[in-house]
């Protein structure tokens, strides 16, 4: 197995053109990050440097009623060296989490790059840093539940220039966004940012199970100079990095080593029309040849109780083998089911989604709700690849493949692109295209599977699940049994990776 790596570099990328540090700036606050030693220092520097923003602004005219165009042009003068935005801010909390699990940082201003008006410059420079780095963390404010235009800029620039989008490839992202209320649109600026920089090529996580295992960081920030004041958007920040810290770490540790054998792939097939989906796997399935051991649930017109969504969820700990939901019905799919969804190496959802909706056979939300205890049960599915794969007819306007890709993050999986085969008068339209996409797929699942056993063999710690908002779950938690039962399921956990690692693994130390 691969040993002695040098540590992936996670790259920062502001889009605030509020911001306080570019040029030397930027260089000189990634020194003062790396220099950070604690939680607690982190805060008191983020509060600082907030509140020094915040006079930069009451230098520039604030104090003296200027029109901020005037203030803005007047901060513009100033060197780049003194505070932070408040997208600073949640993204100096990202990036010293990253840091603290061993990760090289950089910094890029976007400001420096695409200027408030005009067109871009020393794109050369840019690419050259991204180019550099395993993994990028993009932190942008929030404009109308969406992106900032520095970070639609960027993104653009991603799915239109070639150089840029090989620049990106393989590489891990992460979003940050700040708005001026707590249900500011933060939550669809990074779905919108996710779903863009999936379809650009890249590989995406939200952050981690320590905090909530969403989309990113969503901070909350009204004013200049207050995002300090957010200690949940500031942990959420600080989930962002350490989510794409362990990600980056594991798929270049996948880089250097082979897994033997077939790769376990689990088909969800979750809405289908005369077995046209299960069909299209069967397909897949044996172009990959002796690749893959396919693992299909078909669940489209399967019994699946409805979750009735249990104060305490699931009903105890236990090991991962262990069926632990409420609902014991005889003929119930997941009762019946739930040992062969222990020990995949990657999840497809499946689903047809026609211009007619007559015939279609559809569990998709029984089924995607019913895996709330395989979350709660401290993320079954944690770091396996994930993309769904969605025909859909032309003209169909179906945003299935989205709520697949929105579902399956919160289980603390890293997403990929999806894969959309068009329907046309009931033809497939691009099925060489699609198997392109699977092929590449496979490819990225096969790497991350490597990197995920190493890491689950040389760290026996397991994510944990946080009852965020659930009092009772959060209560039982804490109860001295409960303690120990969760301690047995990490344990078992780390054994099997341990076992499979030395079974699966093969070592070919290649530095990436």
């Amino acid at each position: 197995m691969t040993t002695d790596l040098n540590p992936p570099r996670i790259l920062g990328l502001c889009a605030s053109l509020r911001a306080g540090r570019w040029a030397d700036g930027s260089a000189e606050l990634v020194e003062q990050i790396r220099s950070i030693g604690s939680d607690d220092t982190l805060r008191a520097f983020l509060k600082e440097q907030s509140l020094a923003h915040f006079e930069n602004f009451v230098n520039a005219g604030r104090s003296d009623g200027l029109p901020f165009d005037e203030i803005y042009a007047n901060l513009k003068k100033e060197v780049g060296k003194r505070g932070l935005s408040n997208s600073e801010v949640a993204l100096s909390a990202g990036l010293w989490a990253a840091h603290d699990l061993g990760c090289e940082i950089d910094w890029v201003s976007l400001v420096e790059h695409f200027p408030p008006s005009g067109g871009p410059v020393k794109l050369d420079e840019l690419r050259a840093r991204i180019e550099q780095a395993d993994a990028i963390m993009l932190a942008t404010p929030v404009y109308f539940g969406d992106r900032g235009s520095l970070a639609s800029s960027l993104i653009e620039l991603f799915r239109e220039d070639p150089a840029f989008a090989d620049a990106i490839r393989e590489k891990v992202a992460v979003g940050v966004a700040v708005g001026a209320k707590r249900n500011g649109g933060q939550e669809t600026t990074l779905i919108y940012q996710i779903v863009d920089l999936l379809n650009a090529g890249m590989m995406c996580v939200g952050n981690d199970s320590e905090t909530t295992s969403q989309y990113g960081g969503t901070v909350l920030a009204g004013d200049v100079g207050t995002a300090w004041k957010d200690d949940y958007g500031l942990n959420t920040s600080m989930g962002a990095g350490r989510r794409i810290a362990r990600v980056a770490w594991q798929m270049r540790k996948g880089a250097g080593t082979t897994v033997d054998g077939k790769l376990r792939v689990g088909f969800w097939i979750l809405q289908d029309r005369d077995g046209y989906c299960a069909d299209q796997v069967r397909k897949l399935a044996e172009l990959s040849g002796n690749t893959i051991e396919a693992h299909v649930f078909d669940g489209s017109d399967a019994d699946i109780t409805r979750c009735i969504a249990c104060d305490i969820c699931p009903t105890e700990v236990g090991i991962d083998a262990e069926y632990r939901c409420i609902i014991k019905k005889k003929s119930d799919y997941f009762k019946n089911n739930h040992e062969r969804l222990v020990g995949l190496d990657a999840i497809v959802p499946v689903g047809i989604a026609p211009r007619d909706r007559a015939g279609v056979r559809s569990k998709y939300q029984q089924f995607m709700e019913r895996t709330r205890y395989l979350r709660r049960g401290d993320y079954l599915f944690t770091d396996l690849l994930t993309a769904p794969i969605v025909f859909e007819e032309v003209g169909a306007n179906d945003a299935l493949s989205i709520r697949m890709l929105t579902s399956t993050l919160r289980h603390h999986t890293v997403m990929s692109r999806p894969m959309m085969g068009y329907l046309w008068n009931g033809r497939l339209i691009n099925r060489d295209e699609l198997v392109e996409g699977w092929q590449a797929f496979l490819e990225r699942a096969r790497r991350l599977a490597a990197g995920r056993l190493i890491a689950a063999a040389e760290h026996a710690a397991s994510v944990q699940y946080n009852p965020v908002g659930y009092v009772l779950s959060a209560a039982k938690d804490k109860e001295e049994e409960t303690l120990r039962k969760r301690k047995a399921m990490a344990a078992d956990r780390a054994e099997r990776a341990s076992r499979e690692a030395e079974v699966r693994l093969t070592s070919s130390v290649v530095e990436p």
